[in-house]
Formats: C-alpha cells, structure tokens, sequence
C-alpha cells in the first residue's frame, strides 16, 4: 500500500500539471511546446506508480512556460483553498485505486454504497430542520473524505451516523 502523504502529494501535482498542461497547449503559439505539454501531462496522467521527483519536475516545466504566457487572459488562478482540496481529492481516488487490492476496493465500494443510500434517503425526506439536514451533509462529506483516505473505522462510523439518522428521519 502506498503512502497517504505520497498519494496526496501526486494527486496535487497531477492536478497542477493538468490544468498547466492544459493551458500551455491551448494558449503558447509554439507548435512544439504545446505537444510537449500534451505530452507531460499524459505521463503524469497516465502512470500508475508515479516517481514524484519526475512528477515535481515536470510541473516545475510546466509552471515555467505558463510564466511565459503570464500577460495571457484565460492563464489559470491558483484555485481557492477547499477547491484545491477537492480537486486535489478527485486525483488522490485515482492515485489510490491504482495501488488497492482487490478486498480494499470491494470494502470502499460497498461502504460508498451504504453512504449513498442512506444520503439520498435523507435528502429526500421533507421538514428536516436546518440543523439536521445540514448534519446529514455533513456526516456523508466526512464519510467519503475517510472512503478517499482509506480510513476503514471512521467510514464505518459515518454510515452508522447516518443509518441512526435515516432510521430517526425517514422510517
């Protein structure tokens, strides 16, 4: 099993060198460059096991020749903190699911299932008062961040959380 620090660590850098990526290959004027860039972004996309030396020098590449193109108008902003977070997210379950075996992704899937039912059934249920729907969210969010760490026991508990609700709410 790969580190937590690593996966987060590869999925930010694949996030950062996608939207590079993207950006140079759409807005350079230099043929070459933007398949180059096409290029970087599709190993760092692509691999599995990913050596994060590599994956931090080609976004260091990448990072250099937006600079280029820092007076162009549709350049990239750096994300907001949460939208970095859940970006950053949205790679780390790609990173991870290429390093799980079999019993982890059948334990994530079936977890992710019961989260979702539970969710949707309480989202549907009418005159929930603002604190409890806003507990619902809030349980569901914290039990897929702990799907997308790996984190078995606490994943457990929010579906029991949001079991205890949907059996309190919507029976």
């Amino acid at each position: 099993m790969v580190g937590v620090e690593w996966a987060w660590r590869i999925a930010e850098l694949r996030q950062r060198g996608g939207a590079l990526a993207a950006f140079v290959a759409a807005c350079c004027d230099d043929r070459e460059r933007a398949m180059e860039a096409r290029e970087l972004a599709d190993r760092l996309l692509a691999s599995a096991s990913v050596d994060l030396d590599a994956a931090e020098d080609t976004v260091r590449t990448l990072t250099e020749w937006a600079a280029d193109l820092a007076e162009h108008p549709y350049r990239p902003r750096a994300p907001r903190p949460d939208e970095a977070d859940r970006l950053t997210r949205d790679h780390l379950k790609d990173v991870l699911r290429d390093h799980l075996p079999t019993e982890a992704i059948d334990w994530r899937s079936g977890t992710k299932l019961s989260l979702d039912v539970y969710f949707f059934a309480l989202r549907r249920v009418r005159g929930l008062c603002a604190q409890t729907r806003e507990d619902v969210f809030y349980t569901y969010g914290r039990g897929t961040m702990a799907l997308d760490l790996g984190h078995r026991a606490a994943a457990q508990r929010e579906v029991l959380r949001l079991r205890e609700l949907r059996d309190l709410y919507a029976a």
